[in-house]
């Protein structure tokens, strides 16, 4: 079968704009983003890439990034989008499960993959001699491999330090479903114009958004990296219809001390994924006239739910509907389903839903339940249909959009010898949604020590992504236990909740 969209759309839309890149001053028709693919699929053919071979890409939001899932489409490789914010420990452990051996990186990341093979690693997607391999001034036609809809496009990882990283399989049926959800969902149309500020490594900033509006014909501006400090103006100068973003960049729109409403009176649409919303966010754009309209999803089914501005208007805790062509239900502890109102896990199946984690079969076994995918997620529903998500089965924190797993963060805290023992919760954070931190027990040793946060803080700092690390620490003589003999996580975050808040209330 033909899944080769972006050679199909470089007909259709040849010479429009597709993307464009203000910092590198480059802009790039979707005709020229066909040839790019075709071009780099011959040089990696040539360098011995294969059918099914993993290809992975380590950069920032670039054309670049493209140009690798494109040339992967016509070889029939595998794509695999690398999170740049991971440390050299992290990187290794994805690399070694994923058995890739061909690693491109963008500038200012090369130092992540320290750890890292040097055969493996090939070329920077930002240096001159890969733009020569790409440059569609000249042609290199490259036949494209039939493809079958369950071959695997993509592996997106949610891993971390500690045990087996997952690596999420994406076949081409499932992400291209994805994507006509996301078409059918929002309506999005060739006069679409975005920015693409979340991370490309990320569904929400790949799946849920720039494949989306590149499959339909629009025009998506990419930003390398999220800036608080100048996305305003880009709003403003490139007049995007439709944003979607996790909740702390909406945060960072609005805390711009020359903020305006009129910068952002071109967008129509403001979609916020990726982590809980944040209320006073919210709130905000609402009395400006504007709506930020929720969509749930996972990197195992990018987008699950969604909503419209009218109920987002009169329930802005919502995460909205189920899409097209999905089924769900919400299930007790003996996943048996539960009345509506009522609290359970939220199990889903459908096309654009993964078939399982890479190289992982019991997990697999245990994430599938007479084929739904387990979410892990606590939801309740109501008579018209709509979710609620309530609480995270899996304990997950989600801050800025990034997952961090307790569990992770434990057995690196755990380590440190000023530790005796520690758990690790969230507690709620006005801009990030939630933030990581732990309570510690500390050791005998420790006494004394006035600056056990800050030798915490650098230990964790080495060995964790800056997203994982603790925010917070509390100093606790025992950690609260509940009636099975398990630390209190509720009784600890209530702690650390009324902390965070005593805190801020200090610097007020």
């Amino acid at each position: 079968m033909n899944f080769d969209w972006i050679k199909s759309r470089a007909v259709s839309h040849a010479d429009k704009i597709a993307l464009i890149d203000p910092l590198k001053k480059t802009e790039w028709t979707y005709k020229e983003l066909n040839i790019r693919a075709e071009n780099l699929a011959n040089y990696l053919i040539e360098q011995g890439i294969e059918r099914g071979d993993h290809i992975g890409v380590f950069a920032p939001n670039d054309v670049g990034v493209l140009d690798h899932l494109f040339a992967a489409i016509k070889i029939g490789a595998v794509f695999v989008p690398m999170n740049w914010r991971l440390k050299p420990l992290e990187i290794e452990k994805v690399i070694e499960d994923s058995g890739m051996e061909y690693i491109v990186y963008g500038t200012n990341h090369l130092d992540r993959l320290s750890k890292v093979p040097e055969e493996y690693i090939k070329y920077n997607i930002d240096e001159p001699e890969y733009q020569e391999i790409v440059n569609p001034s000249h042609h290199r036609p490259f036949e494209s491999v039939d493809i079958e809809p369950e071959d695997i496009a993509m592996l997106i990882y949610t891993s971390g330090t500690t045990g087996r990283p997952k690596g999420v399989i994406h076949t081409h049926q499932s992400y291209t479903n994805n994507i006509f959800n996301q078409v059918l969902s929002w309506n999005m149309h060739d006069d679409f114009v975005t920015i693409a500020s979340a991370p490309m490594f990320h569904v929400v900033g790949f799946v849920d958004i720039v494949l989306p509006m590149l499959m339909v014909g629009g025009q998506t501006v990419l930003e390398r990296y999220f800036n608080p400090e100048t996305i305003n103006s880009w709003i403003y100068k490139y007049k995007p219809n439709i944003l979607v973003m996790i909740p702390t960049m909406y945060y960072g729109i609005i805390a711009d001390p020359n903020f305006s409403p009129e910068q952002i009176a071109s967008v129509e649409k403001f979609v916020s994924g990726g982590s809980a919303p944040l209320p006073a966010v919210q709130e905000a754009f609402q009395k400006m006239g504007k709506v930020i309209v929720n969509a749930y999803g996972l990197t195992e089914a990018p987008l699950v739910t969604y909503n419209n501005n009218e109920l987002a208007m009169k329930n802005p805790g919502s995460i909205g509907r189920p899409v097209l062509n999905l089924a769900h239900k919400i299930v007790d502890e003996d996943l048996n389903e539960v009345p509506i109102g009522e609290m359970g896990e939220l199990l889903i199946r459908g096309m654009n839903v993964t078939p399982g984690y890479w190289n992982l079969p019991e997990e697999n076994e245990q994430v599938f339940h007479d084929g739904y995918f387990r979410t892990g997620d606590m939801a309740i529903e109501n008579e018209k249909g709509e979710l609620k998500i309530v609480n995270r089965l899996k304990e997950l924190i989600i801050t800025g959009g990034e997952n961090v797993l307790p569990s992770e963060v434990e057995a690196i805290l755990n380590k440190h010898p000023l530790v005796n023992s520690g758990v690790v919760v969230g507690y709620k954070n006005p801009r990030f949604g939630e933030s990581v931190s732990a309570a510690i027990v500390l050791n005998e040793q420790a006494q004394g020590i006035e600056i056990y946060e800050e030798v915490l803080d650098e230990y964790m700092t080495k060995n964790l992504a800056g997203y994982k690390t603790p925010k917070l620490y509390l100093v606790l003589e025992e950690i609260p236990l509940n009636s099975v003999g398990k630390p209190d996580q509720l009784e600890l975050e209530r702690m650390m909740n009324e902390k965070a808040a005593a805190i801020e209330k200090e610097l007020i």
